[in-house]
């Protein structure tokens, strides 16, 4: 077992025999001493050289702290937003609220991480990790599913590595790559990542990884990364529930017979790192529908056909000054049925810097994201960033900033919709609509044509 700054490694026959605690000189107190050692050798001889080559590494994050969020209230006012409670709440109710929250400034996880030498440029692996919140103890993000940020075998070959199982789709490491942060709650250079869900993890993913000298390759497919028949901004709902659920929800993966494409997906991600700290990189990203039904209550807002987008990113380390500068433009649209009409269409591009003083750094994030059609909507969103490191594992850090959403014009969704259509820029919106997981700032969420402001104080710890 090993941590990131401790490794236990067995060697073979010159492991260490445990001592009961005294001193025995007894002929048979040795004699069975020498008896359970010969059973314990025999028993473990064929696992004892590969144990001999192998690591497992258990590793995590632990981020909470005390925020106050402050959201204005929204305007639906001549639209069907408004005739829809579980919609309505979610876009105009004016509210400030101060909460113990977890994962600000980089999400928590718990994760086990094994590898196996087998000889002749050959591995085998595995990775568990699940998300948890500090405030209360419970699972957290993916519907509570214990594994639900990453659960996947891996075979490492000299060609390249395969992983099977629940995994980040490709396009999430553009972002993760980019960013000056660590795409927590406050990192708003993660906006164009969680229009859809399935741009950050997918169920039922094979994945092909190349990593050779400064370049970083990926390609992947999943027969149903997590497409129900509905979509809706329900969760915890049963397969095939005619209310839907969010694109992603713990049921949502399941492969089902007659389903057609549904969640079928593809990714590319390559990213090349030159020396010193320059990297560029891009992804692609591609979902299909398979006609899955958007709904709220009694409403089908549209049929979805498939989801499209691409990602460009770079970073950039000021040799001597330690200055991170990054960019990042996303666009990704969505088509609303097998007749291939034209859905919301969302740009989204953002500007990070972060500047190390001493044991400090302090930083900046502008991000706006806006369709492009649909309702013209748009959100700009401005972090202030502020860090004190008390070691490489643990930091005090503050986040100040802000979302501002502009409503746009009214639209329709693709099928008829009485009372008026939706306004709204991409960030409420589509959390509305299910398409987001988890809400902007650690679930406080955003109004329609409102602003909303937050602050914090928390304190991280990796391990």
């Amino acid at each position: 077992m090993e941590t990131r700054n401790e490794h236990l490694r067995g060697q073979g026959n010159n492991l260490p025999v445990p001592h009961p605690g005294g001193v025995f000189t007894g002929a048979l107190m040795k004699k069975t001493a020498m008896t359970k050692a010969a059973l314990l050798a025999l028993a473990t001889f064929g696992a004892s050289a590969a144990f001999a080559q192998s690591s497992l590494t258990i590793y995590g994050n632990i981020d909470i702290g005390l925020d106050n969020v402050n959201k204005g209230q929204g305007n639906v006012s001549g639209t069907t937003l408004g005739a829809v409670p579980a919609l309505s709440a979610a876009f105009s109710n004016k509210s400030t609220v101060t909460r113990l929250s977890s994962s600000i400034s980089s999400v928590n996880a718990l994760g086990f991480r094994g590898v196996e030498d087998l000889g002749g440029g050959y591995k085998g692996g595995f990775v568990l990790e699940g998300q948890f919140q500090v405030d209360t103890g419970a699972q957290s993000g993916q519907d509570g599913r214990m594994w639900g940020r990453q659960a996947f075998v891996s075979l490492t070959t000299p060609g390249g590595e395969i992983r099977l199982g629940r995994q980040y789709a490709p396009m999430f490491f553009t972002f993760a790559f980019t960013t000056v942060e660590a795409l927590g709650g406050a990192d708003i250079q993660g906006s164009g990542l969680i229009v859809n869900n399935l741009q950050v993890r997918q169920d039922n993913q094979v994945s092909y990884w190349l990593k050779t000298g400064g370049l970083t390759a990926a390609l992947s497919y999943a027969t149903n990364a997590g497409v129900d028949a509905a979509v809706s901004s329900s969760r915890g709902q049963a397969a095939g529930s005619t209310s839907g659920q969010i694109i992603g929800g713990q049921t949502a993966g399941n492969e089902t017979p007659n389903s057609g494409n549904r969640g079928q997906t593809f990714g590319l991600f390559v990213n090349y790192a030159f020396d010193p700290g320059f990297l560029i990189n891009g992804s692609y990203h591609s979902n299909k529908f398979g006609d899955a039904r958007l709904v709220s209550g009694a409403l089908t807002w549209a049929d979805l056909d498939k989801y499209e987008s691409f990602a460009i990113g770079s970073k950039y380390t000021i040799p001597g000054a330690g200055t991170i500068l990054s960019g990042i433009f996303h666009q990704g649209k969505f088509t609303n049925d097998s007749g291939n009409n034209e859905g919301p269409k969302i740009n989204t591009w953002a500007l990070g810097v972060k500047q190390p003083i001493g044991n400090f750094a302090v930083g900046a994030q502008f991000a706006q994201s806006k369709f492009a059609n649909f309702t013209e909507g748009k959100d700009t969103s401005l972090m202030l960033i502020g860090d004190y490191n008390f070691s490489k594992r643990t930091k005090l850090y503050i986040r100040a900033g802000y979302a501002k959403d502009e409503a746009g014009n009214t639209a329709a969704t693709g099928r008829a919709t009485p009372g008026g259509g939706v306004r709204g820029g991409p960030l409420p919106l589509l959390t509305g609509f299910g398409s987001l997981e988890t809400p902007f700032f650690s679930g406080g969420g955003a109004n329609v044509d409102a602003t909303t402001r937050v602050v914090a104080i928390g304190v991280r710890h990796q391990f």
